[in-house]
């Protein structure tokens, strides 16, 4: 069955949003330019540009501080019988450093030990500038698609920045007990005590000793009162599920 690029992009944003590292590919400028992968981790802005916190000593530093063109590899195939069957994509596009207080702190958010080296003056925050990127689905499902189609709209973005530090404060503080209803009966995760740590239009991060899950809004809230309404639904949703078979809430 074809793959539809609405699809691709879709799962490409799954792929990104719910991601915590990935394969960086630099230009290697210590040996003429020769492809370097290197395992890194990331975090992603409101719009969905990837996030990240490199050491000036690092190769790939280095590397983008003379050609700042670079890939990033995803992927969930490795988890599959047959790893070709299994969802990746690549994103081609420019890093740069960052000094926006807001990089740093999604980053961290995302990667809460990070904070610990993050101050060292040697340590940068990057953004990728997202140009094309490139969804392989399986055997004969691959398509490629503009960089922006994978990205919220600026004024969106803007407008969730705002208000994304109350509504986190806000959750936490008040709604703990449906954070807690997300984790455990929507996305079937363990453990007692999550935290939502970012949110975005596409859905909520959330976190518990140093384990990420991704709660994906049903539809796209592109306002903090979207965001809201996503969140009440959602609540709901689960309360419902938890009250038809009481054993559930005991994950």
């Amino acid at each position: 069955m074809a793959l539809s690029k609405s699809d691709a992009v879709d799962q490409s944003t799954r792929l990104l949003r719910g991601g915590r590292s990935g394969t960086l590919s630099t230009a290697l400028k210590a040996d003429g330019g020769w492809p370097y992968g290197s395992l890194v981790t990331f975090a992603t802005d409101l719009d969905g540009s990837p996030l990240f916190l490199f050491s000036d000593l690092s190769d790939h530093s280095r590397n983008l501080a003379v050609d700042p063109r670079a890939s990033l590899l995803i992927e969930r195939a490795s988890q599959h019988l047959k790893p070709q069957t299994g969802p990746r994509v690549t994103l081609l596009g420019r890093i740069e450093k960052s000094a926006d207080d807001r990089h740093a702190r999604r980053f961290i958010a995302r990667h809460p030990q990070a904070a610990v080296y993050a101050g060292f003056g040697d340590f940068h925050f990057y953004r990728m500038d997202l140009a094309r990127a490139h969804f392989v689905g399986g055997f004969a499902r691959a398509v490629w698609f503009r960089g922006h189609e994978l990205l919220i709209d600026a004024q969106t973005a803007k407008e969730l920045a705002d208000s994304e530090t109350d509504i986190l404060n806000h959750m936490n503080s008040d709604h703990s007990a449906a954070i807690q209803l997300y984790a455990t009966i929507l996305l079937g995760r363990q453990g007692q005590g999550w935290r939502m740590t970012a949110i975005d239009a596409t859905g909520a991060d959330l976190m518990l000793e140093g384990r990420i899950a991704r709660l994906p809004f049903p539809q796209s809230a592109g306002t903090p009162e979207l965001v809201r309404r996503q969140l009440v639904q959602l609540a709901r949703q689960a309360r419902d599920l938890a009250s038809s078979d009481p054993a559930s809430g005991k994950r």
